[in-house]
């Protein structure tokens, strides 16, 4: 095949802007760590305590949670914690550690895929709006399994590209080790973007006899190899429904509806872009007009086909499906990145400057809303006493106009500004407030109490909480409760400690008994965050109410 012509405007950033870089690259690296520590809550708080009990169990294969078999996810991300638990201890950072580290990675496969694709410019603008998108940030401080598929997605996509234009056999095996590691990470959603683009390219630039390669057939081959850990833990707990259940009914029933809450939107994605792409979303829709314009006008190039049928194939069925979730978009979000680069890249090596001065009056306004954004929170919202993030937000406005200040290459003036806001708020967030929001979990103040109060031998349990925050906080595995008659003789005897909702103390009437103490704990549900609850002044009456039961002492 052809070498396809890379234009190059290297070096992206000016001479005079490398510290300034360097400033903010620092400044972002602070942000992602500060999120390590900030407490875990629903999906992730049972991840993570998933990953615990195979620490304290040595079973990877037959994954638990609470001792009853799990069969909702594959095991990847919790060999990963499991393996970080052993080396740091069990803590929020050591569970969200690993997930970081790939998550670096993926953007360094970004720059790969964009780099061999478009060009090293391109492949490098990629990965500093991957890295700097809010979706990066949200999901590497609250964990989800699709942190850990994109980077895999990416990693395949790269690789296979590379077959494509090269024929490698280690590019292909690569590809499909990728693959392998996508699925066990989230099931066979993971060979679906790179399917799609490796059949898209090939059938869109005639090449659809390879597709008759015996190599292609022996990396499927590879792959279901790789995922025969997490097979043989669903055949050992659940025969072969587990099985079906993991090829079938874990993804067409996520696309019908039946796994998760039906949502029959089909501009949920497009709408939910609008904050998990912050602060390209705007440079995003742009772009996507005009690769659209350019498929209308028929001069796609090969290349071009390989991230248009990686992105809309996925996309439009997501967005078909009946069960959304935000998250579900992470794998195509390095695809929106490139596609985003690959313009920025044209806009900034024309002439006449048009699309460049487009894009640059859309970043101006994202940065000058994202930096009110960040004024409201740190003065307003959650207000900043310390003095050292008082002078670290003034440094970061003055990165955000210095490019104003001072003549600067375009892709600096382009980009410095909205990389320096969004890398501000997230900073705040994960160091200041998020912190506040996620402290504000009653089962993490329960399992603080109890690790703090409770006698050898006692016992935690939850009861009518719908999440797992007390399993993985608590010092010793805490229990289930299944039914009130289950509570109430627990109640009954000492060394029991079990937090449950306010319904469940109103309905028996009865508690408590003779000895028995019963400590509210106010509780925010992160799920249904409020602007009640948001705005200081309305935030305590926001907040509802658990209560941690206390058996009665010998």
């Amino acid at each position: 095949m052809a070498r396809e012509k890379k234009d190059h405007i290297t070096p992206v950033f000016g001479p005079g802007s490398y510290r300034i870089v360097f400033f903010l690259f620092l400044v972002a690296l602070a942000a992602f760590v500060a999120g390590l520590f900030v407490h875990v809550t629903r999906d992730a708080s049972k991840y993570a305590a998933i990953a615990r009990e195979i620490s304290e169990t040595g079973d990877f294969i037959n994954l638990k949670i609470n001792g009853e078999p799990y069969i909702q996810k594959p095991p990847l991300l919790f060999w990963l914690s499991a393996l970080s638990f052993s080396l740091f201890g069990i803590s929020d950072f050591a569970f969200k550690l690993p997930v970081l580290l790939f998550s670096f990675a993926g953007i360094f496969f970004t720059y790969k895929l964009g780099k061999l694709i478009y060009g090293r410019d391109t492949g490098f603008i990629a990965a500093v709006l991957l890295g700097s998108s809010q979706i990066y940030f949200i999901y590497n401080m609250d964990i989800h399994t699709d942190t850990l598929l994109q980077t895999f997605v990416t990693f395949s996509l790269w690789q296979l590209y590379g077959f494509l234009r090269t024929g490698r056999n280690r590019h292909i095996l690569l590809g499909f080790a990728g693959i392998g590691m996508a699925m066990l990470t989230k099931g066979p959603v993971g060979v679906v973007v790179p399917a799609c683009a490796v059949a898209g390219y090939l059938v869109f630039t005639g090449q659809i006899r390879k597709m008759t390669d015996i190599r292609w057939y022996a990396g499927i081959a590879l792959a279901i190899v790789m995922i025969l850990p997490a097979l043989a833990g669903l055949y050992n707990q659940f025969g072969w429904e587990g099985i079906r259940f993991y090829f079938w009914d874990n993804n067409f029933g996520r696309i019908s509806g039946n796994m998760v809450s039906r949502n029959t939107n089909f501009l949920f994605y497009v709408c939910n872009l609008f904050y998990l792409f912050i602060p390209w979303v705007m440079l995003l829709f742009v772009s996507v007009v005009l690769q659209f314009r350019q498929l209308f006008q028929r001069r796609m190039k090969p290349r071009d086909w390989y991230v248009f049928s990686g992105i809309w194939f996925l996309f439009v069925l997501l967005s078909a499906s009946h069960g959304k979730l935000p998250n579900y978009l992470f794998m195509v979000i390095p695809l929106f990145a490139l596609l985003i680069a690959r313009y920025v890249r044209i806009a900034l090596a024309r002439r006449d400057g048009r699309l460049y001065r487009t894009f640059q009056g859309i970043q101006n306004a994202v940065a000058a809303l994202t930096g009110v954004v960040v004024l409201l929170l740190v003065f307003w919202l959650y207000p900043v006493r310390e003095i050292w993030k008082m002078a670290l937000l003034a440094s970061m406005i003055f990165v955000a106009v210095w490019p104003f200040l001072k003549t600067t290459r375009k892709p600096g003036r382009l980009l410095i500004p909205s990389l320096s806001m969004v890398i501000t708020l997230n900073f705040f967030i994960n160091q200041h407030v998020a912190p506040q929001i996620f402290s504000d979990q009653a089962p993490v103040k329960a399992a603080a109490i109890f690790n703090r109060e409770a006698m050898p031998g006692e016992v935690l349990g939850n009861y009518n909480y719908p999440s797992h925050e007390l399993f993985f906080y608590s010092k010793v595995p805490a229990i289930q409760i299944f039914n009130d008659v289950e509570l109430l003789e627990r109640m009954k005897k000492p060394g029991n400690w079990i937090l449950t909702n306010g319904e469940t103390v109103d309905r028996n009437p009865g508690l408590p008994y003779p000895g028995m103490e019963i400590i509210p704990l106010k509780h925010v549900w992160i799920n249904k965050l409020s602007f009640k609850y948001l705005n200081p002044g309305t935030r305590e009456s926001a907040l509802d109410t658990l209560y941690l039961l206390r058996s009665g002492h010998p």
